[in-house]
């Protein structure tokens, strides 16, 4: 791979990380149009400077992570499974690039449907063990490629009530173990592959600084109830995709 490729990769990742778009169906578009071969494990290397950029962004919420913490288990326990036992099966399904415009419809219909999720109660609504396990379930079924994850998430947290600040915290709080269980389970191709070089480096350097741009502006719009237009976004997207792969 050369230079440039490993500079619009890293950001694309960083971008479309956060941003509810998915970042994998992103990720795949690019290297298919740059005749790149899809590799999951790049995926994963780049993966993991954005669970750097959570972990600065969040750094002044570690009493939140740890006081939720037995939420945050139980919602991870969804993809941690998924992720162990039917690994061979996503990476079979992230190499048909044919599959991601019916995706990236489904992160469209999750992501859109926020705008019609209106929360009324004036209480703050708390997390519980069956609504960790709800959100969850849609992160693990966010592990196919053009699903997003924090659209999944922030759609499964609205739709169980949590307010918009707490559905944005407890998804990126799930994003840590999730994205750590990813490194943990792809660290054997990761220490074989040539990730130490000056061009992996800068490309780690680039996704973690955009990484943090992308958190802030998603936290803005979600504030400010735009979330849903990433759902017209990504659905314009597949309609495109239908006709061009």
């Amino acid at each position: 791979m050369i230079f440039v490729h490993s500079i619009v990769l890293s950001m694309i990742q960083g971008i479309s990380e956060f941003l509810p778009i998915s970042s994998s169906g992103h990720l795949n578009l690019a290297q298919y149009f740059l005749k790149l071969t899809p590799s999951l494990t790049l995926d994963i290397f780049l993966n993991t400077a954005t669970f750097v950029s959570v972990l600065f962004f969040f750094r002044h919420k570690l009493s939140y992570f740890f006081k939720n913490l037995p939420y945050i288990i139980v919602g991870s326990i969804p993809a941690g499974l998924v992720g162990i036992l039917l690994k061979h099966q996503f990476e079979a399904i992230t190499g048909n690039i044919k599959l991601l415009p019916f995706f990236f419809l489904i992160t469209s219909a999750f992501v859109f449907s926020t705008k019609f999720i209106k929360n009324k109660s004036s209480k703050p609504v708390n997390l519980t063990y069956k609504k960790s396990l709800i959100i969850g379930l849609f992160q693990a079924f966010a592990i196919l490629p053009a699903v997003s994850r924090s659209g999944s998430t922030i759609f499964a947290g609205l739709l169980t009530g949590l307010s918009t600040e707490e559905a944005f915290n407890f998804s990126f709080c799930l994003f840590i173990p999730a994205s750590l269980g990813a490194v943990i389970l792809s660290a054997k191709d990761l220490s074989g592959s040539n990730f130490l070089s000056s061009e992996y480096l800068l490309a780690f350097v680039l996704t973690f600084l955009v990484g943090i741009l992308a958190l802030n502006l998603l936290k803005k719009i979600l504030i400010g109830k735009k979330f849903w237009i990433f759902g017209v976004y990504t659905f314009i997207l597949a309609l495109i995709l239908f006709f061009i792969i």
